[in-house]
């Protein structure tokens, strides 16, 4: 069977955090594509430009540009007339290719029709590909009749489920019509007109669901649809033979797609009356299809805000008289956590918002550290009380100096509850809790705390499905962003594709490396003095990942932390210091407490503090790695468990390869590096250099100038 060449048209219009992964997964097709036509639509965000490094090195991919932003309508006929294969399928900017869609292609047009139609699957924010309710329709086959032609307008109408003969659009004289639901006219006369439609039930499409596309919107545009009918029942009206043999069923399915504008989100509350008018008058139903329209209202509370805040205020008053505060057992504070739940989401979002007021958190509130911290700082500096500063922090943790300038709230309690309700800024490296609403107006920042190496996001289901208790929780968390920074140009690829959601990514580099930029040649010794290492000899920091749980077979003979750290110690020289700092999900261990030359830093607040004082890094798989790399200092990875690892939690690249320095599969290798001092090479040195050139970029010590200028001062 000889393949036909088929030209993928790519519509795009900032769509920045899903772009990439549409042409990517057109890229992958085995065979390759014909070619892969991306029409811009003048986007106004990073589309442009990461169009544009996708098209790198490869032959099949082509940018064109619209001369001005036209609408996908357009955008689908300016790249039909660039085309050049046998047969064109459309595909949206946000949507994907299936990794056997190519081979599905071809087998439906093997009988060469003029149209082919193919399955797709729902991709929801969550992760999960929901089948479509249609399939049944798609039995494989080739269809020729008007009766059959009808059945099949009971599928989705959509242009991307599809295979177009050239010569057939050319011959035919089809186009897309220009503004909203540009495929009804197209997609009903496409059917119609072709001699011979091949169906398949075979997926070749992920249909993503999502915030911020077309049909998501609401607004008076949704008029529109009146329009791509009319033009529709033109077309029809022209040909009398198409019009006794379809306008019965357009007719019904007319007033289908009308009614369900009508009673989705997409309309404002008080243009519905006015849109089923108009249904009223295109439609002329025999029978009234008409029915009340129940306007959308907010819950009523039931009582009075002020009332409420005052019963729950003796209620806890109670509590704390009849239990004692210090002697409550868990489930009284439980009972208080939960009221001062419903006090947020009943009295405290009702309050006006403080847009001058930043809250703070980093990593689940167990430090006042990282990116956040660094974006404090800068604050701090350069717009002096402009803003408050709020810090979130776990019950029982201390408290970082923050000179201060910022208040400290405890997880859960009144206060915490408060000032979330009530800021204008959330700044997190990690999520704020499931409850947490974001309200209009507010800005959310995801400030992220490391250059994955390891699987994130939904990339995590791909080897676990099982790995978040809610999906759906997740997204949720994830869609209340609407920044992300980014450390380098790798990283903000991972975070569009393990995290495809509406944010802006920032493209700075971290906040939190500024200061190792600003302080990579000051004397070592001050890092020293404050962490209590001796200032005469060599630091070196073992700084390990945190590992998931390995089945106990395949973890039988892994190395425990205390045979890595006998060998570590087994290969430096006598002018060395050990530092250990564990991963912050590990309690800090004592264990080397008494051996003079092994220091635990895992407690201390401050990272860079510990990399600032440290001349060697000894890491495995820890995001550690490129952060040192800004000092340029040597790095040696361990990667005892590479293949245990990879196969539970998955990597973006293979460390072993790409490796920052040295690195090193087993111990006895780890002990003779150290021993021959490998990591001090010119090998070793072209590795750390090319690392940093690929992970550093951005990191020039201006990283919480760019990042505040964007979330503060809207230069973004």
């Amino acid at each position: 069977m000889s393949s036909k060449r088929i030209s993928v048209i790519i519509a795009a219009y900032n769509v920045e955090n899903f772009i990439q992964q549409a042409i990517q997964s057109a890229v992958d097709q085995s065979p390759p594509l014909h070619e892969i036509i991306v029409v811009n639509d003048c986007s106004t965000d990073e589309t442009p430009r990461l169009i544009e490094e996708m098209a790198q090195n490869q032959t099949n991919i082509r940018m064109i540009t619209c001369p001005e932003n036209c609408g996908l309508g357009a955008v689908r006929n300016f790249g039909t007339e660039n085309a050049s294969g046998d047969y064109i399928a459309y595909l949206d900017g946000d949507d994907l290719f299936t990794p056997e869609a190519h081979a599905l292609m071809q087998h439906a047009i093997a009988t060469d029709p003029d149209l082919a139609i193919l399955n797709h699957s729902r991709l929801y924010v969550d992760g999960r590909a929901v089948p479509n309710t249609m399939t049944n329709a798609l039995s494989a086959g080739v269809h020729t009749t008007p009766k059959e032609k009808i059945a099949l307008f009971e599928n989705l109408n959509v242009a991307w489920n599809k295979l177009y003969k050239r010569e057939f659009l050319q011959r035919t004289g089809l186009t897309f019509p220009v503004g909203k639901y540009e495929d009804i006219a197209w997609n009903y006369l496409a059917l119609m007109y072709a001699d011979t439609v091949a169906t398949s039930p075979e997926v070749i499409v992920l249909y993503r669901q999502r915030d911020g596309s077309i049909l998501r919107s609401q607004n008076d545009t949704h008029f529109e649809i009146f329009d791509r009918w009319d033009e529709l029942f033109e077309a029809l009206r022209a040909d009398p033979v198409l019009w006794k043999t379809y306008a019965d069923s357009l007719k019904l399915r007319r007033f289908r797609s009308l009614m369900h504008v009508l009673d989705s989100r997409r309309l404002p509350d008080a243009s519905k009356p006015r849109f089923a008018e108009r249904i009223r008058q295109v439609c002329k139903p025999t029978e009234n299809f008409s029915r009340p329209e129940v306007a959308r209202s907010d819950l009523a509370l039931g009582y009075h805000g002020g009332y409420y805040l005052r019963r729950v205020f003796r209620a806890k008053t109670l509590l704390r008289v009849r239990l004692g505060i210090r002697q409550a057992p868990a489930f009284a504070r439980r009972v208080m956590e939960a009221v001062n739940l419903q006090l947020y989401r009943h009295v405290f979002l009702k309050l006006p918002m403080d847009r001058n007021l930043v809250v703070y958190e980093s990593y689940w509130g167990k430090k006042i550290a990282c990116n956040p911290y660094a974006i404090f700082k800068h604050l701090q500096n350069t717009a002096g009380d402009d803003y408050r500063h709020v810090w979130v922090v776990l019950p029982g943790k201390d408290l970082r100096e923050t000179e201060g300038h910022a208040e400290h709230v405890r997880q859960n309690s009144l206060r915490y509850f408060y000032h979330l309700a009530r800021a204008g800024y959330l700044i997190n490296n990690a999520n704020f809790p499931d409850f947490l609403v974001k309200r209009p107006g507010s800005i959310h920042v995801q400030t992220k705390h490391g250059t994955p190496l390891k699987y994130m996001g939904l990339d995590i289901l791909t080897k676990d499905p099982k790995a978040f208790e809610d999906p759906m929780a997740f997204a949720r968390r994830c869609l209340r962003w609407d920044y992300v920074i980014s450390s380098n140009p790798y990283s903000s690829r991972v975070w569009r594709l393990g995290f495809p959601y509406n944010y802006k990514m920032i493209e700075t580099g971290y906040p939190r490396n500024d200061r190792l930029v600003a302080q990579r040649d000051v004397n070592q010794a001050e890092f020293r003095k404050k962490l209590g290492l001796p200032s005469d000899k060599r630091v070196v920091l073992y700084a390990p990942t945190f590992r998931p749980e390995y089945p106990r077979v395949e973890a039988a003979g892994q190395p425990n932390k205390e045979q890595i750290v006998t060998a570590i110690m087994k290969g430096l020289d006598e002018d060395c210091v050990l530092a250990i700092r564990d991963h912050y999900f590990l309690s800090a261990s004592s264990a080397w407490a008494k051996d003079p030359r092994i220091v635990d830093l895992s407690a201390h607040d401050s990272t860079n503090d510990v990399l600032l004082a440290t001349d060697l890094l000894i890491t495995d798989y820890s995001s550690i790695m490129f952060d040192f790399a800004v000092l340029k200092r040597p790095i040696v990875v361990l990667g005892y468990d590479k293949a245990l690892y990879e196969q539970a939690r998955g990597m973006y690249f293979d460390i072993s390869e790409e490796h920052p320095g040295v690195y090193c599969d087993d111990l006895d290798q780890l002990t003779e590096a150290l021993r021959r001092r490998t990591y001090e090479s010119t090998v070793a040195r072209k590795s750390l250099d090319a690392f940093h050139e690929k992970f550093c970029p951005w990191e020039d010590g201006n990283a919480s100038v760019r990042v505040c200028d964007v979330v503060f001062n809207n230069a973004g």
